[in-house]
């Protein structure tokens, strides 16, 4: 009877230590997390949010049987990536707090990026030049970086000097017609189509709305470009 005693106990216990059987997140676990949620308030659709601590994380003991473990930023001072930044977070076990934490974070951005091989030229278009396709930290880069693909439609408004990355404000569509240039402006009106000989008063690459000048009667008009011969102009 006392031995039996004995087992009951013994497997009561056992029983109880399963149930506040825990495990620990660990800052591997954590930091991956916590930029993940950093990504999701920033609403970052570009680039990867790599977090570093400046310190030590404290792990974080769940019970051994949660299937999810999540982050809750509890505060967002931020309105977009800093180089250190600060992060106030609960961690959720099956939806459920475990605790909160504060910590602080070198963090870098990472996004491919077109890179100039050598100094580029203003006046140059994006397919005379050579472009290197990187990924590197941009995010101390002010100005919207350019994405598109390089070839002669965009052509640099200004000199880039080697190794730097390509902004959308270095760039402009490549006119095909240009200012004090003579060209062909036509007004179609259902069947009818007029030409007239006009003067560009300003660039245009196809499809911008330009100044154009009458060669008669010097009245100005607006055109949308067509080609470097043609220009459109409507009513």
């Amino acid at each position: 009877m006392r031995n039996l005693i004995y087992i009951l106990h013994f497997s009561l216990i056992v029983v109880a230590s399963g149930a506040d059987a825990t495990r620990e997140v660990t800052s591997a676990k954590l930091v991956p997390l916590v930029a993940e949620a950093l990504s999701k308030s920033f609403e970052l659709d570009q680039g990867e949010l790599i977090l570093e601590p400046t310190r030590a994380i404290n792990s974080i003991p769940i019970p051994t049987d949660t299937a999810s473990v999540s982050i809750e930023l509890v505060a967002q001072p931020y309105t977009q990536p800093t180089a250190f930044m600060k992060a106030h977070y609960r961690v959720l076990a099956d939806g459920k707090a475990m605790g909160e934490q504060v910590n602080f974070f070198k963090a870098r951005l990472m996004r491919n990026v077109w890179v100039t091989h050598k100094i580029a030229q203003r006046g140059k278009n994006l397919g005379e030049i050579k472009l290197l396709n990187k990924k590197t930290d941009t995010i101390n880069l002010r100005g919207s970086i350019w994405t598109g693909k390089p070839d002669e439609s965009q052509q640099l408004v200004t000199t880039v000097s080697a190794g730097s990355i390509i902004l959308e404000r270095h760039l402009r569509r490549t006119p095909v017609i240009f200012r004090n240039q003579t060209v062909d402006a036509v007004l179609q009106h259902k069947a009818l189509e007029i030409r007239l000989r006009v003067l560009a008063l300003e660039d245009g690459a196809p499809g911008d709305l330009i100044r154009l000048r009458n060669t008669r009667s010097s009245k100005e008009l607006r055109g949308k470009v067509v080609n470097n011969r043609e220009v459109k102009v409507t009513y």
